[in-house]
């Protein structure tokens, strides 16, 4: 197939050729013909294709092939009636030369290489030599991608697929969408690098027997980074069978280099399923494969990593101490720097803080005897972590058997304690229940006597009483039913007009919060529509088109949840999840995001007020992170405390300056927000928490707002 560049993030199988045409006589005949000066242009010009096809790509031989081309077609092309078939190979010549001249700058980190790709295309386009035209438009999206200049990449990658499929080429689709697939990883857009990868598989779906060895290649290529994206995403089980994929491709081409680089990746994809026994057998294939210390070094380097992703670290530390004492072996400064630090990590994580302290100690030496002649000031700082870093450890071990002894003296007197509290107590218990039966008895015996002369008194009232009310009885009763009927119609009335005022109350709060709401969303529709505006007249279509499609489907779960007083937590994450993925599309992905939620929450039985979280989160982005151009950090988080709902947004910015807090942001959005809080909390003084986040120097490295939240809880 094709020879393809992969990215840093791409893992890279390594092959070596048993041929060696440098030594061919056929180029020796070939250099033969070319010394004569009488044969014709043309072909020389076939004669130095013939011999660039046969010889080992961008060696000197080669680079003095492809040279040759520029006086022969630059003489050609200036020649005037120059017959039909002529011309297009003093064309065809011309593509060749500028495309190898490109692809060489690429290597070289020429500037000039999108020029030259063009000039390709050019003459390609002239001579109507679409594959190759699509060719040169694949390496010119190949530099782009060198450059990180996404939608110049896609751009050229899209326009040669165009062509591929014009001319019908399955090869030339296959190599296009393997190198978009490519360029999706080092996105990290792992959805769409498995969408393209997938696409460049279809081409080799034929008989195992028309298969090359170079086929052979792709296919574990592709599929390993298929592997790639999928542990990425976290499907682990599709991961490991990309893996297996890549191993039955990669196994019959007799390469143990790359045969163990699979099994490396299909050990560490079976710990992620945890199968450590199949983990473990992976592992011994690989070793097996080995047939030096730099292998094996390599492989027990990848085994303490896989190791202590999972933390296993008496497994990560085993295959460490391995990898360490063959570095040391072969003399191998990096790889023991590299070792001395991941074994500091896993006993310093698990709780072995001598072995840390000793890890801890040889990576020092190790960095002093690699920089000698370093300046004192850096030994002196250096000197300085050491020993902060060596106090630190001390110490923890110290604490750590303070810790055990202070346990251990707290719980032989917290079982003294109880055992004699236990014993008071049932004694206490005893006498004070014989205590209160006596109590008990003498209340009721004298509560009885009492009750037998009050009755006496009672029967003696009541017979005087009936003879003296006898005769008032009628008007009584009279006067009775009338006062009743007053007060029963007074009660209906006033329980009528108090109902009446709670529903129009309820009413107008409604209204306003639907008021309120319904501001909030153009204030953010008008915002994203200029956003939309702005990608167009850059001229990124494809990011506004992306834009657009993200955008209509936030606005009609905007509108939708518009029309509800609550929507459950679930959908308000969702919504947050979309407003954020637009943010990113329009900052150039300049930042990261991640939504958590307690594990203590139903996500489905809370319902929230809508739209309560993003005025906070766009503050976060526009201002918190307005000096930084990549790597910012947006983190969200939803929390119970002392059953109330909390909402937590933190980013990794400029902070607040202390005269500018966000309490005093006059944003439409801010206000309205605010409004909508006060309302459902009925609470004038609510207050929304904010704070700077503080490293150790007190330096400001981001900004973090807390506010509650308030919710109902369905069951």
């Amino acid at each position: 197939m094709f020879k393809t560049t992969w990215l840093a993030t791409v893992i890279v199988f390594l092959f070596i050729s048993s041929a060696c045409y440098s030594q061919d006589k056929t180029i020796d005949s070939l250099k033969t013909i070319l010394a004569n000066p009488k044969i014709s242009d043309t072909v020389r010009i076939n004669t130095i294709l013939t011999a660039m096809d046969n010889s080992v790509g961008w060696s000197k031989q080669h680079i003095a092939f492809y040279n040759q081309l520029l006086p022969v077609f630059s003489k050609g092309l200036k020649s005037s009636n120059l017959n039909k078939k002529v011309k297009q190979q003093y064309l065809n010549a011309a593509g060749v030369y500028y495309y190898n001249t490109a692809k060489k700058e690429i290597i070289d980190g020429n500037d000039k290489a999108p020029e030259h790709f063009d000039q390709a295309i050019k003459y390609w386009k002239e001579s109507k030599n679409h594959k190759e035209m699509a060719m040169a438009m694949t390496g010119k999206g190949t530099y782009y991608r060198k450059m990180a200049d996404w939608p110049k990449t896609f751009e050229n990658f899209f326009e040669a697929l165009k062509y591929y499929e014009s001319i019908k080429s399955e090869m030339g689709i296959s190599y296009v969408n393997m190198e978009i697939g490519t360029t999706c990883l080092a996105q990290h857009d792992w959805e769409k690098a498995i969408v393209y990868l997938k696409k460049s598989l279809i081409y080799y779906e034929v008989p195992a027997s028309k298969l090359s060895i170079g086929d052979r290649h792709e296919i574990a290529v592709t599929n390993n980074n298929l592997g790639v994206a999928y542990t990425r995403l976290k499907r682990f089980p599709e991961a490991h069978k990309s893996y297996l994929k890549a191993y039955d491709a990669i196994k019959p081409n007799k390469d143990p280099q790359g045969e163990s680089l699979v099994l490396v990746q299909l050990a560490s994809s079976s710990n992620d399923l945890g199968n450590s026994a199949e983990s473990q057998t992976f592992l011994e294939k690989a070793l097996a494969l080995c047939k030096d210390d730099v292998s094996r070094q390599g492989v027990y380097g990848n085994a303490a990593r896989i190791y202590y992703k999972s933390k296993n670290y008496e497994k990560a530390a085993e295959y460490g101490e391995l990898c360490y004492a063959l570095a040391v072996k072969l003399k191998n400064l990096n790889s023991r720097t590299g070792m001395s630090s991941l074994l500091y990590k896993i006993y310093k994580e698990s709780g072995q803080y001598d072995k840390a302290l000793k890890m801890h100690e040889a990576s020092v030496i190790i960095k002093d005897s690699s920089n000698v002649e370093a300046s004192k000031n850096q030994l002196a700082q250096q000197q300085l972590k050491y020993d902060f870093e060596r106090k630190e450890l001390q110490q923890k071990i110290m604490q750590q058997k303070k810790l055990t002894e202070v346990k251990l003296e707290q719980q032989n007197k917290l079982s003294a304690i109880k055992l004699e509290n236990e014993k008071k107590s049932a004694l206490e218990t005893s006498r004070n229940k014989l205590a209160q039966q006596q109590l008990q008895y003498n209340f009721e015996k004298k509560a009885l006597n009492q009750k037998l002369i009050q009755g006496k008194k009672v029967a003696a009232i009541k017979l005087e009483g009936e003879k003296k009310t006898a005769v008032k009885n009628n008007w009584l009763i009279g006067l009775s039913g009338v006062l009743l009927l007053f007060l029963l119609g007074g009660y209906f009335y006033y329980r009528n007009t108090k109902q009446k005022q709670a529903i129009t109350l309820l009413e107008k709060d409604q209204i306003k919060q639907k008021l309120l709401v319904t501001q909030m969303n153009p204030h953010f529709i008008f915002n994203s529509i200029d956003n939309i505006q702005g990608l167009i007249q850059d001229k990124q279509d494809k990011e506004a088109v992306d834009y657009l499609s993200k955008f209509s489907k936030l606005t009609r779960q905007i509108l939708e949840n518009s029309n509800e007083n609550y929507i459950s937590l679930s959908e308000e994450v969702e919504m947050t999840q979309n407003y954020l993925a637009i943010q990113q599309l329009l900052y150039n992905n300049k930042f990261s995001f991640s939504i958590s939620i307690e594990d203590a929450i139903d996500a489905e039985t809370i319902f929230l007020p809508p739209m309560l979280t993003q005025p906070f989160i766009e503050n976060a982005i526009k201002h918190g992170l307005s000096n930084k151009s990549e790597n910012g950090m947006i983190a969200i988080h939803f929390y119970l405390k002392e059953a109330k709902l909390f909402f937590e947004v933190t980013d990794n910015g400029k902070g607040f300056e202390t005269d500018k807090k966000l309490t005093n942001h006059k944003s439409l959005a801010m206000t309205i927000t605010k409004e909508r809080l006060i309302s459902y909390t009925k609470n004038q003084d609510f207050l929304v928490q904010t704070d700077n986040i503080l490293d150790q120097h007190t330096n400001i490295v981001g900004a973090k707002v807390i506010f509650e939240i308030p919710y109902i809880y369905e069951n």
